[in-house]
This record gives structure tokens, sequence and C-alpha cells, in this order.
């Protein structure tokens, strides 16, 4: 990514991210950056986000037709899996291998002990899934003939049951597609109305399980997200914005919404990458190496990590219980958010989510209804809150009503104080942060003392300073517009495209002909995707990488390559391979045969990069508007000057205790932390002295649990 990027002075663009809640916008250009959120319309998502973009062009002061480009981030396709009441879906695959959809890995994960336990329904039932007589083996050859009288059979079945899509899954389909293509070829000719997805256009990998679960899963989005994008697409011409769409992928980069439509598994994992890149060109920024992200919504908290600038990529990822065979930006996510509910266990225990109020009826401080209390209501009660200025004070919250259902559903029953209880349901929530936060380091081997914590998202400032004192981490960075976070990272993302060829064979001199081929394959592939994307070749450059084991192993390690090393002796690969597996593993086998599982290709089109602009610094010293009692502990206030951050400038410093108020969100420093504010408003944050690692956190979790 170059370092020197900026968003073209003349260009405007809108970055879009829509939530279950609220749709957050961020205009860029002009010499402008404008944040907005309004709320998300559930029953059409497009008439919230053309709102939010006719109200955000008002506020810049720019006409619609200045709009040159619009990027769109959303948990659309998340919520098509989870509420599963989309698409009928049938499954065609190779006689005998109905079940490798039911049975998975035969696994009992995650808790082996539960007797209760019950594995996840797959998206296609038995009897949508039909086998047909064929085979081709791994390396492509054709051991048994395709039945095509077998498949006009089962095309007709599925048709008379009412699918509307389905997924065409071949043993071995990525060695060759020959009889998958001849299926859709079939499938045109007697029901043309049904969409096809094919295993060997969606994901040419092998492991039959995860790729016939991840063709499923892009079956069963394909039909609802072409339709939603070209409904949004119709929008925007409707309204006379002239952007041209790109849509976030769950790689991190983003794409048009034509191609979006043509690969939609791309981008299942959209709505929540967008705060991971953000905060990526913000280390980038800020000259920050090593960062872990916070992302916490309403419904639940992101953990991410950025290493030597940037984020880290996997190739397996979920999206519900379903596997996915599709490159995704490494991530934990758990139900601790501001809606989390707080709930007693077995008549004893405190427990906070991973239920959720969600939007509606939301939080008991919100006064619509809901009745459980929530980490949003416990931060009200311990007055991290502003009851007046919730969204800029776009909403009213009631803190009566809070602190009611906290005392009766949560203290009385506990014995505890309505504050202790307030502190209970904030540390054990925070605790939920501090484990996700160790999977992701401690847990790699990495120590958390060597990062700094970039929190954002509605809720993340509130819990930000309480965690990174958990874990011993001492600097901690506050973005400008912490709500819209989101979408600020959408206009910093590239256009990128990732290719990828299973081909499984050990590695020897002989072989470098073959791997060229092959590499070359996917190199004019990318080259197709990036020109259909409308990316100059200037902007555009590629980057190749092999996954290689050992002979006898069923996980791989990914390493980059280049065209050259392809053409050089192939022992300096594996060379490179075995210092890799020592200092991931702690060992190698020198003489073991390597073999080359999948070869990669990723596409990159760089695009104009929004940034927050700089200011002039200040001497004046920032000035509170306020004070408040806030809890400390669970039996002791403090007095706690509030802040107001379109207030402040650059320059001014302030210590805990403070609360610092945003638009979108609210930031709590607790005493011994120092905050200074960059020349972009960014809130720096730094532990004031020497301390013992924190554990305040998690032994008040403890006890309460």
């Amino acid at each position: 990514m170059n370092e020197d990027r900026r968003e073209d002075g003349n260009r405007v663009s809108i970055g879009v991210d829509t939530g279950g809640t609220h749709t957050d916008l961020v205009l860029a250009g002009r010499g402008k950056l404008v944040t907005l959120k309004v709320p998300s319309t559930r029953d059409d998502l497009t008439q919230g986000i053309m709102t939010g973009i006719a109200r955000i062009v008002e506020l810049a002061g720019v006409p619609q037709e200045s709009v040159s480009r619009m990027v769109y981030g959303s948990t659309f396709v998340t919520n098509l899996i989870v509420e599963e009441t989309e698409t009928r879906v049938g499954l065609i695959t190779t006689q005998g291998f109905r079940d490798v959809l039911q049975i998975g890995r035969a696994s009992r994960k995650p808790d082996v002990y539960d007797i209760h336990w019950r594995p996840p329904a797959p998206l296609v039932p038995r009897h949508l899934r039909l086998g047909v007589p064929e085979r081709i083996n791994h390396a492509g050859e054709v051991i048994l003939a395709l039945d095509e009288p077998a498949v006009r059979a089962a095309l007709a079945e599925l048709r008379q049951a009412q699918v509307r899509s389905i997924a065409v899954c071949l043993l071995h389909a990525y060695a060759n597609p020959r009889h998958e293509q001849r299926i859709a070829e079939l499938a045109q000719e007697i029901c043309p109305e049904i969409s096809i997805s094919l295993s060997s256009s969606v994901v040419r990998e092998f492991r039959e399980y995860e790729r016939t679960s991840t063709t499923c899963v892009s079956s069963f989005i394909k039909q609802p997200v072409q339709r939603h994008l070209q409904a949004l697409k119709q929008a925007l011409a409707d309204h006379r914005v002239p952007a041209t769409p790109y849509i976030m992928r769950g790689n991190g980069g983003v794409s048009t919404f034509d191609l979006a439509a043509q690969r939609p598994i791309a981008i299942t994992h959209s709505g929540v990458m967008g705060g991971i890149v953000g905060a990526s060109a913000l280390a980038l920024a800020c000259g920050i190496d090593k960062a872990i992200t916070l992302d916490m919504g309403g419904t639940s908290a992101d953990v991410a990590l950025i290493l030597d600038g940037k984020p880290v990529l996997t190739h397996r990822s979920h999206i519900g219980p379903h596997p996915l065979l599709a490159p995704t930006l490494d991530m934990v996510t758990i139900g601790a958010g501001g809606g989390s509910i707080a709930w007693i266990d077995g008549g004893t225990a405190l427990r906070v989510g991973p239920r959720s109020a969600g939007s509606s009826p939301g939080p008991v401080c919100y006064g619509q209804g809901g009745t459980q209390p929530t980490v949003t209501d416990a931060n009200l009660a311990a007055g991290r809150l502003n009851d007046r200025y919730f969204l800029g004070g776009a909403r009213r919250l009631q803190r009566g009503l809070a602190v009611d259902a906290i005392d009766r559903q949560i203290a009385r029953p506990l014995g505890l104080t309505v504050p202790q209880a307030a502190m209970g349901i904030i540390s054990i929530a925070e605790a939920h942060m501090v484990n996700a936060i160790r999977l992701m380091t401690v847990d790699r081997g990495l120590d958390p003392r060597d990062f700094t914590l970039i929190a954002f998202g509605g809720a993340g400032p509130l819990h930000a300073v309480n965690l990174a004192e958990a874990l011993s981490i001492r600097h901690v960075l506050i973005p400008p517009a912490p709500g819209n976070m989101s979408a600020m990272g959408l206009l910093c993302a590239d256009v990128r495209h990732d290719h990828v060829q299973t081909l499984v064979a050990r590695i020897t001199p002989e072989m470098a002909p073959r791997l060229a081929t092959i590499f070359d394959g996917l190199l004019e592939e990318a080259q197709q995707g990036l020109q259909a994307d409308g990316v100059e070749p200037a902007a555009r450059r590629y980057e190749l990488a092999a996954d290689l084991r050992y002979e006898g192993q069923n996980y791989e390690l990914g390493l980059p390559l280049s065209r050259e090393t392809l053409a050089q002796d192939l022992d300096a690969l594996i060379d490179r391979f075995n210092s890799e597996h020592r200092a991931v593993y702690g060992y190698h086998l020198k003489h073991r045969a390597v073999q080359i599982v999948n070869a990669r290709v990723s596409a990159i089109g760089a695009v104009p990069r929004a940034s927050w602009p700089a200011q002039p610094a200040t001497r004046e010293p920032a000035r509170a508007v306020d004070t408040r009692q806030v809890l400390a502990a669970a039996d002791r206030h403090i007095d706690t000057p509030v802040y107001r951050h379109d207030a402040l400038r650059p320059g001014q410093a302030l210590d805990g205790p403070a609360l610092l108020e945003y638009s979108g969100a609210t930031l709590f420093v607790p005493p011994g932390w120092h905050l200074t504010l960059d020349a972009m408003m960014n809130a720096r944050l730094a532990a004031a002295a020497a301390r013992t690692p924190g554990q305040a956190t998690e032994q008040s979790a403890k006890e309460l649990a």
C-alpha cells in the first residue's frame, strides 16, 4: 500500500457502512471530511442509505452530482445466513458424497463434553442433496464419465421441489471442471430459471467438506445479493448520484458491484472489515507497526491484529456455523456489545451475553420497551454515559429505567447494590474482551504489551483503557470519529481480487515449468479482474504466494513468492519453508519431502485513500464542559471532568479521570492515564507511570461469576 496516497481533492467519495441499528457515512473530497449516522431501514436498507447520502452531501455543501465513488459495507450477507430465510437451495454432487455436508469433520467442537450438543443443520436438507455417477481423480483425470441421464433426472427432481438455486460440487472439480460445466449446460437447457453455482468457479481448492460448504453458502446468498446490489445501484441512478459503486470484501479490498454479484462469497464478511482496514490505515499514518484493533458495537466485539503495518489474512473462516474457503482478514468475534444482556445463571452467577437486546427493543434505557439490563444500561448507571448527549444528543436515555432494571433483575437477587451490580456487568463484559485479545495474541505466542490498542465502534472507547490495563498495554489510540471508523475504512481500501489453484505436488526441480504455467494463468485472471473494475495499469500490482507443507501433514504454511523465484532453483523455496516452519512450530523436518498445495495470486489496484485532515496545534488548555460522578469501583465515585471532542484542538492534553464525548461514542479515561490529541485529532493515551499489570477487571469478573 502506497503510504503517500491521498484522496484527490477534486473527487468526492462516500463510504457507507450499514449495520442493524445505524448506517454510518463518511464523505471525503474537495478539502472536506464529514461524518454522519442515520437509522438503518431494516425492511429496505436502500432507503436508509439514500437518506444518508442526501443528508451528508447537504452537510458537506457539495452537489450529489459530484460524488464519483461510493464504497459500501454491510452485514446484509451475514444476516441472510443467520436468519436462513432466503433461498431454497439444492445440491448436486458425486454419487456417494451427498452427506459430506452433514458429516463435516465429525467434530464436537466447541464443547466435546456437552452431552446436549447437536451439530448445526446444513444449509441444504438431505432430500435436496442428490448424487450423480461420475468420478474425476485429484490429478484431473476422468475415471468415470458423467452420467447425463442421471443429471437430467436430478435437475428435474430439484425443479419439482421448487428450489431457486442449485450448488454443484463434484469430487476434485478444482482439478478438472469439465463435468461441472456440463451440468451447468444441462441446467440451462432444463431449468434456466434456476441459479447455478459451480464449485470450480466459486473456490478452486481441495478439502471436500469446506469446498461443498462454501459453494452451498454462495448458492444460498447469490440471488438475494444480486437483487440487493442491483436495487442499490438503481437507487443511485434514480437519485442522480453518478458514483461508481464498490463493495467491501472479506479480504479487506473492494470490488465493483458487478463483480461482487458474480462472486458473492467474497463479500460474506463485508460488514466487519471496514473497521480493520481503517485502523490499519490509521496505524500506518501514525507510525504504528503492531496494533490490536477492537471494534465494539451494539451486538458484538471484533478483535483483529495488525502486524508489520498490515492486517493478518487467513484463507479459512466461518459465517455462522458454516466453514468457508475464502480469503478474509483474521479476527475473533464475541457476543460482547453495548446491547449484550446481563442475566443470572443458576440463581447465583452473573453472566453477560452472548444474547443481545439488538436495536429493537434495545437496552432498557432506550425507552423502547426493552426490559433486560445491558452493558449500555450499566455504563449509564455508572455515570460513564451522558443521558442528554447520546449520539450527539439525537437520543435521550432514561437513566431511571436502567437503574431500576439493574436493581430488580441483578442487584437484589444477588444481594448487591446497584453500583456493585453495574460494575459487575461492566467487568464481566470487559473480561470477555480481554480473553478475546489474549486468544489473538498470547495464544499465538505474541505479547500484547508490544502492541497499541486501537479501539472504535460506538462502545469501544468506553472500555478500551480498562482492557489495556488488564493486559498491561501501555498505549491506546482512539480515532477522531470512532463511531464512523468502519465507514472511514471503506475509503481506505484498495481494489483487491484473490485467485487460487490447488495442485498438491511434491516440490522438485522438474516442476518449475508447471508452476510457472499455473501462476501465469492466475496472473491473467487477476489482470482481467482489475481491468473489469476499472483500475488503470499503472495502479496495479500483484502478489504471489504458495501454501506449502511436509508430505503427510494436513495444514499448510503460506510463503510469499516472486515470478523470478519460479524460474530459479526451488531448493531455496524449500529452505525458506523449513525456516518458517521452525519459527512457527519450533522444529523442522529438513529431510522430509515438501509439497506445494495451493498457488495464490492477489491482484491489488491502488485507489486514492481518504485521510483525517491535519490541523494546527494550540497552546490553550482543554476546558471541561461539565463534571460528573462516575463509578471508579463498586463502592467509590469520583468527580470526573467531561470534555467534548469537537470543542478541543490538537496539542491539548488531559489527565484521567476524564470523559471525552464524541457525537457517536464516549471515551472513558481512568485515573493514571494521560491523553494527548495529535494533529489529526486522534486521542493518544499512555499510562502515566509504571504500574503493576492490571488485574482488577478479571478479578472482579471472577468474584461475580
